[in-house]
């Protein structure tokens, strides 16, 4: 779609800024192209220009790198290693006169992982990442160049990036702007004081998809750079590319953005109109329930108390509410609202105050979700899941962490790093309390296309799954190995929800299929990962055997629902081992008796964790073990608010060892919420809401008062407290303004009420 003649670029020396010796000054290279040495920096070289009019530089390159013609600097763009985009695709215009001009390329390092990554996070695809991405991506520059005669176009350089937006149906890419200084369109002025009062050089882009002409969206901090952002069509319900690919297929080596089709793009300014190819790249987050950028109203925390639940917690349990509080001040206060242009659909509980304030995680949103669920009236529990949705690519992948300024996915880790698939029991959660169906058939689909993508590349043959360090979250932990307990355990959770979800939608056939799934990952995860001589669940090794370190996604099968019973024993008496698991602050991501534990934490290799404790907590109280699920809980909290009456904060990790946070952590992290909040409701108090099945099951502690108020149960609103007289006599007062059931679990029986609006006292014999 390019117009104009071609131009001749010939390099042809290497290694400095210039070449006078008439040895060297013969083509090194064929027309166009540019083969990088390993340690030079600069290349030479001539453009042979056939007339007047704009120069029209097609760059492609796998490196960062600046280009010179005739002395002034045209391009300058870098490569930022954490994003996936290992190359840039650019364009530069600039006017030229017909001859030879001297062009001058710096390059700088080829992007790639930190060398820590290797050591601290193997992964089986690392290898086969190493070398595709060499024959993929060839160490050369790339470089086009036509003549677009009698024009005298904007003077520009132009960074093609991969991050969009929809709006009215409309895809919009960003295109990066930089004005080239040193090729003036106009002749010299005497008509104004300064040269800041000087008119900016008119610049206007159009694409061939309607409707056509770019948005600029530059922001202040981009003007002060000099650097200018337009958002163009590439895109529209009625002009659209094809998915890239189907389910579970998956041809990338890392999740890079494809290119869907070349538009054609034009400029034009004051001395007329250039036209250029420009890369459309693939689209996220077809299937999102909310895909275009919503304003969301979001009340203070102050606003919003007085119809958040209350808990009623036994006098030995009172000073648990300052947390509870607590907590929720934190996830008010993390509240972040998105630029529409970001991507992003609507505004979200960002992940911490401090550490990761542009960035977003699977299982960190996740399990924030758990808890915010309890406040689905006051504060929006589906947003942040939202806006996982809509970044997943094609094919059902969702990268475990996006940078929330444009929604592009962030790399740390080579290949694809899936966080843990848990978004469905986090629907599962707030549909527990909202009872939306609608919710949940429209994710339904999104979230089989992730489980099915991790099927089909991260299942062994034995049917068990392998992940890595960074995409299970656990980063330096030393639990590597071949197959892990902690992505299988959760792909048979996965399984197990949806077909819950299944079943609710009316997807029988659907239902049947996951529970069939989840037994079979059972039977797997039971066959390949236990280890007989530990007792414990544990990494396969590819050459036989087990990963020796005991770690905390151990206990993560119980939640899964798939360990035999006298495994749940061996399970229990590993988490009360005082020299295992049963630390000050249970339960360490490492045992305290590995070779590797760190007493101050370090991240992974000691440190205690919410969402590694709400999982274990949750697994041994449905495998039946309330007692057990209670007792940690409790120690849970009160090093939790131990640490939170020294430092006001809540806080990433903790110090399994003593009172204090862990020694790699961050203050006011959202996922440290779901024990103060979800893990006290559910466990301590017993309450497990089904809004679904409009019916509240109750297990309540055997105190003389606990309950809770405002408790909001799909439309209803409940109070519901338990009493215990000196006699022993117990009894339940409930208060309603919407029929619903509720069970109560007393002395091993179930007693079912059919509460109607208003109060009503239940007898409990």
């Amino acid at each position: 779609m390019t117009h104009g003649k071609r131009v001749k670029v010939v390099f042809w020396s290497r290694g400095g800024t210039h070449c006078n010796d008439p040895a060297l000054r013969r083509p090194q290279d064929r027309p166009g192209q540019l083969r990088f040495e390993a340690e030079r920096r600069f290349y030479a070289g001539r453009l042979q220009v056939p007339g007047d009019g704009s120069l029209v530089m097609h760059v492609h390159s796998p490196r960062p790198l600046r280009i010179w013609v005739g002395g002034t600097l045209v391009l300058d763009e870098g490569l930022m290693w954490r994003l996936y985009e290992r190359h840039l695709r650019a364009v530069v215009v600039v006017p030229c006169r017909a001859g030879a001009s001297e062009i001058l390329v710096e390059v700088g390092p080829r992007s790639t992982w930190h060398e820590g990554i290797d050591r601290d996070c193997p992964s089986r695809n690392r290898e086969r990442v190493r070398r595709e991405l060499k024959r993929r991506l060839p160490d050369r520059l790339g470089l086009t160049c036509t003549l677009a005669s009698g024009v005298r176009a904007p003077a520009t350089s132009l960074r093609f990036l991969t991050a969009q937006y929809v709006r009215d149906g409309v895809v919009w890419q960003h295109v990066l702007a930089r004005p080239v200084r040193g090729f003036a369109t106009r002749p010299p002025s005497t008509d104004y004081w300064s040269p800041v009062e000087e008119p900016e050089e008119p610049l206007f882009l159009r694409t061939s998809v309607l409707p056509a002409h770019a948005v600029e969206g530059t922001s202040v901090e981009e003007k002060e750079r000099g650097l200018r952002h337009f958002f163009v069509p590439v895109a529209n319900p009625h002009d659209s590319p094809p998915p890239m690919r189907l389910t579970g297929e998956e041809t990338r080596i890392e999740p890079s953005f494809d290119v869907a089709r070349m538009v054609a793009l034009t400029l034009e300014g004051a001395g007329g109109t250039v036209t250029c190819d420009m890369p459309a790249y693939e689209s996220m987050g077809r299937l999102a329930p909310q895909r275009e950028f919503r304003a969301l109203a979001w009340p203070t925390c102050d606003q919003a108390r007085p119809r958040l639940p209350e808990p009623v917690l036994p006098e030995k349990w009172t000073r648990f509410k300052k947390l509870y509080d607590a907590a929720w001040e934190m996830l008010f206060g993390l509240v972040r609202h998105p630029r529409p242009e970001s991507g992003l659909p609507n505004s979200y509980i960002g992940t911490a105050a401090k550490g990761f304030l542009h960035h977003q995680f699977v299982w960190d949103s996740s399990f924030t979700a758990m808890a915010t669920a309890y406040g689905w009236r006051m504060m929006h529990a589906s947003a942040t899941l939202d806006v996982l949705y809509s970044r997943q690519f094609d094919g059902g992948y969702i990268h475990r962490e996006h940078d929330v300024r444009d929604g592009v996915p962030a790399a740390y880790e080579p290949d694809f790093s899936p966080n843990p698939p848990i978004m469905s029991v986090a629907e599962w959660a707030i549909a527990g309390l909202t009872g939306d169906r609608l919710r949940l058939a429209k994710v339904y689909e999104p979230l089989c296309q992730m489980h099915r993508w991790l099927k089909a590349h991260r299942r062994l043959a034995d049917g068990t799954y392998w992940t890595t360090g960074l995409a299970n979250g656990l980063d330096n932990s030393p639990s590597l190995g071949d197959g892990y307990p902690c992505l299988t355990a959760q792909m048979a959770h996965d399984a197990d929800i949806l077909g819950k979800i299944a079943r609710v939608i009316g997807r029988e056939r659907d239902a049947r299929a996951w529970e069939a799934e989840h037994r079979a990952i059972g039977r797997a995860l039971n066959a390949r990962l236990w280890n007989e001589s530990m007792q414990i669940y544990s990494t396969s090794l590819p050459g036989g055997g087990h990963n020796t370190n005991k770690v905390v996604t151990a206990f993560w099968p119980l939640w899964a629902d798939v360990v035999p019973p006298r495994r749940v024993q061996a399970l229990a008496q590993h988490l009360k081992d005082p020299t295992s698991f049963w630390r000050h602050h249970p339960i360490p991501s490492l045992a305290a008796d590995s070779p590797f534990f760190r007493p101050a934490g370090d991240y992974w290799l000691g440190s205690t964790w919410a969402p590694t404790n709400f999982a274990a907590i949750k697994g041994f109280d449905r495998a039946g073990r309330h007692d057990l699920a209670t007792e940690t809980t409790v120690r849970h909290l009160d090093a939790m608010l131990d640490v939170l009456n020294d430092t006001g904060h809540i806080w990433e990790n903790y110090c399994s060892e003593a009172s204090r946070r862990g020694s790699w952590s961050g203050p006011d992290y959202c996922w440290s919420a779901s024990g103060p909040i979800a893990l006290l409701i559910e466990v301590l108090l017993g309450l497990q809401p089904d809004a679904l099945n409009e019916r509240l099951q109750w297990t309540p502690p055997d105190e003389p008062l606990c309950g809770i108020r405002n408790l909001p149960l799909g439309p209803a609103t409940i109070t519901v407290q338990c009493s215990r007289k000196q006699s022993g006599a117990r009894s339940v007062d409930v208060h309603t303004d919407r029929a619903f059931t509720l069970d109560v679990l007393h002395r091993g029986k179930w007693h079912r009420q059919a509460c109607t609006p208003g109060h009503a006292r239940i007898a409990l014999v």
